[in-house]
């Protein structure tokens, strides 16, 4: 494009306010804009460009017929049109809008889209489409395609097969290159956050350049963007400092109270999180559940902070959170069923015992660093509903369901085998009975907590994989460091170490752990929207998981130093800490300001991954599982002073 010429005279169609016209707007001090009722009113020979954007409103734009006659006279005489989320145009129409949830868009042939190969890859969110319908459209290859890519960034080429290329077009040229349509909504790039960050600027810049036929797309680097990670607040080669993770402890538990997660105070507990659909005006679908493990884990990095701050506030809502979970989640009807924990308000009565440990930690951590007995017997019912029905090797399948526990039911469940050398289901469980048992001396608890840890041990590294392999090592170190801290045993030290020694092989500089499936066991690889999936496509994707894997190590790290004295495990945590700071959310809506979402790459620093799992996608939030684990480990390695040494005094 020739940088010397005279720039087109421009103008926008569009009904509503957008991202991209506020842009052109910033770009182009002359843009004309018109609504589309008043575009038969203007002379279009005065404009050499014209953009159509439909993309911000709730339907795709349709022209007042006196107004396409001119526009589509326009671009048959040589003026450039770009036509977004149009339901009509030219010889093209479209079917209904449709959901982009699980479908991505993938560059179909290099060298329009700078340094782009063939196959990279655009999330453009819980977005819509307009399939064309084929036969209307020009036989020319697309720059877009959509596709269900089981990928993270970038698809194989092979893969990409023409048929579909041709038929899930969604960016492309018409009339010889004069109209320029885009199937998809793109007008509100910023606020519905399609990502990556670099490769949707490249897109918006081509088309901003192409209508205009010059570089005037330079300044995009500038515009305004809806969320920046902590990384590009501070140095990233700077030593992370105990100010900066207290800050970001901190911000989490501002999000939490801000975001609306906590409720009345954690009178009425808290809900869930946010889900991962960004629609197109930027809004975030909230799960309004009330997870009793959410719940119940929002109460330690609360507990916490009051420890360090001294906030009698953060101890009230820590103790309203634990008293929501004991009083209203725990099944108190005589009979077999007793102490059974219920998993949410909408699944009543289902048990998982890993989320019921979560939800008990926070208390029994309190209990044991406090020397509290407070409430601890209403643990044991809880945990004694557990192990009743936990199997003769010390696994317990994966859930329970109150409607088909018959007292034969329960009978198999204690007599056979579980058969579930899980982390996912079972780590935590085993965390819990350990930390119970140093509570109490009651030595059920430790025997059961041996022998589940024996039977998953003796079957790693091949444990039952749900999400991925690191997920595993990650979600062990916990229960391996209490299980030597209740046991003594060298060989339960030498398990410990050998689960954090090998994590360290899917360590990335970043701090992170990226996602890794030896084999590709974990049973979470469904096809998009078919279930729970990895964000994993393939081993060496630079994604890491903060919901399923390194979440946990915060707190993993810092109680495995306390209990072996080992700087090493110190080391890890102020390594994994320092990830968390780099890669917190900062934005100046509330209701992201201060998490962190599910799928981070570690290369591009943002937040970006397959959307392919149907509950837990990309940019999932969980209170509990993310937020509150996170701030809870990095708080508890700035109170070592205070807490380590309560260790060796038990």
């Amino acid at each position: 494009m020739d940088k010397t010429k005279p720039r087109r005279r421009a103008a926008v169609i569009t009904d509503t306010d957008s991202d991209l016209l506020s842009l052109m707007k910033r770009l182009d001090s002359h843009l004309l804009v018109v609504k589309p009722d008043d575009a038969a009113a203007v002379d279009w020979t005065t404009v050499d460009s014209i953009a159509l954007l439909g993309g911000a409103a709730a339907q795709p734009m349709l022209l007042p017929p006196p107004a396409r006659m001119l526009i589509e006279r326009a671009y048959r005489a040589g003026k450039r049109v770009f036509a977004e989320f149009v339901g009509s145009i030219g010889d093209v129409y479209f079917e209904p809008p449709a959901s982009t949830r699980y479908e991505r868009l993938a560059v179909t042939k290099s060298g329009w889209l700078e340094n782009e190969p063939e196959g990279a890859l655009i999330d453009d969110q819980f977005g819509e489409r307009l399939r064309p319908h084929e036969f209307t459209c020009a036989q020319t290859r697309p720059l877009l395609s959509y596709f269900v890519a089981q990928a993270h960034g970038q698809m194989e080429a092979a893969e990409m097969k023409e048929s579909e290329v041709i038929r899930e077009r969604a960016l492309w040229f018409e009339d010889e290159g004069r109209l320029l349509i885009c199937a998809f909504r793109l007008a509100n790039f910023v606020r519905a956050r399609h990502a990556p960050l670099l490769r949707v600027q490249k897109l918006v810049s081509y088309v901003l350049n192409w209508l205009y036929d010059s570089e005037i797309a330079g300044g995009i680097d500038d515009f305004p963007r809806y969320y920046r990670i902590g990384a590009e607040s501070r140095l990233l080669a700077a030593p992370v400092s105990d100010s900066d993770i207290r800050l970001a402890a901190d911000r989490a538990l501002h999000w939490v109270r801000h975001s609306g997660m906590l409720i009345d105070e954690g009178r009425g507990g808290a809900l869930e999180g946010l889900g991962t659909e960004i629609d197109y005006t930027g809004q975030q679908r909230l799960s309004r559940t009330r997870r009793v493990d959410c719940i119940g884990e929002l109460a330690l990095p609360f507990w916490l902070h009051s420890l360090i701050g001294h906030d009698t506030r953060s101890r009230r809502i820590s103790s309203h959170l634990t008293s929501y979970v004991l009083d209203h989640y725990v099944n108190r009807e005589p009979g077999p069923l007793y102490g059974m924990m219920r998993w949410t308000d909408e699944a009543w009565g289902v048990c998982y015992q890993d989320d019921v440990a979560r939800a008990l930690l926070p208390h029994l951590f309190r209990c044991f660093y406090e020397g509290t007995t407070e409430r601890l017997d209403e643990c044991a019912d809880i945990l004694d509903f557990l192990l009743h029905t936990t199997g003769t090797d010390g696994t317990r399948r994966f859930r329970t369901d109150n409607n088909q526990l018959t007292p034969e039911e329960l009978e198999r469940l204690s007599t056979t085998p579980g058969e579930l050398p899980s982390a996912h289901y079972n780590a935590f469980y085993y965390a819990a009975l350990c930390v119970y048992y140093r509570l109490t001396g009651r030595d059920k608890y430790r025997t059961a907590a041996v022998k589940g840890l024996t039977t998953i041990m003796e079957h790693y590294p091949e444990t039952k994989r749900e999400q991925s392999q690191t997920q595993e090592l990650c979600r062990l170190i916990l229960p391996l460091a209490w299980l030597y801290a209740v046991t003594g045993e060298e060989k339960h030290l030498q398990w410990l170490y050998r689960v954090a020694r090998d994590l360290q092989n899917f360590a990335h500089p970043s701090g992170a752990y990226l996602e890794w499936d030896e084999g590709y066991q974990a049973s979470m690889r469904h096809q998009a929207g078919a279930g729970e999936s990895s964000l994993l496509g393939h081993n060496g994707d630079p994604v890491a998981d903060l919901l399923y894997t390194n979440n946990w190590l915060p707190i993993a790290w810092m109680q495995a130093y306390f209990i072996t004295g080992d700087i090493w495990f110190k080391e890890r945590w102020s390594e994994t800490a320092g990830f968390m700071v780099h890669a917190q959310i900062e934005s100046d809506d509330p209701m992201i300001n201060g998490a962190w979402a599910r799928a981070f790459d570690v290369e591009l620093m943002e937040v970006f991954g397959s959307p392919a799992d149907v509950g837990w996608g990309p940019w999932a939030i969980e209170s509990g599982w993310t937020v509150a684990e996170i701030s809870a480990g990095l708080y508890m390695g700035l109170l070592e002073e205070k807490l380590k040494p309560l260790h060796k005094q038990q």
